[in-house]
């Protein structure tokens, strides 16, 4: 488990969105040029936050990478639904 190397990769999504087009263009090949074993890479490439952070990836980089990849619609509620199996709803309008 490389959890450096992922958080590594997220972090530099943040630093540089253009990398999220490179990453959605060819995930195979932007993740050949780092060293993750096949669940790591399994995850980035299905977008499987939830497993990342289940590896020990942190919850702050896969919640900031969340909207990047997914677009900003149903935040923060889309990233709770996926992270927790179980559909989260907004609290009532006061």
């Amino acid at each position: 488990m490389s959890v450096n190397t992922v958080e590594r990769i997220l972090w530099e999504f943040g630093e540089n969105p253009e990398r999220i087009g490179q990453f959605q263009a060819n995930p195979v090949e932007y993740l050949s040029h780092y060293q993750l074993d096949d669940e790591e890479s399994k995850a980035l490439t299905e977008v499987d936050l939830k497993t990342l952070a289940e590896l020990g990836v942190s919850t702050l980089l896969t919640m900031m990478v969340w909207p990047m990849i997914n677009g900003p619609e149903g935040m923060p509620f889309a990233y709770l639904d996926h992270m927790s199996d179980e559909k989260v709803s907004a609290p009532p309008a006061s």
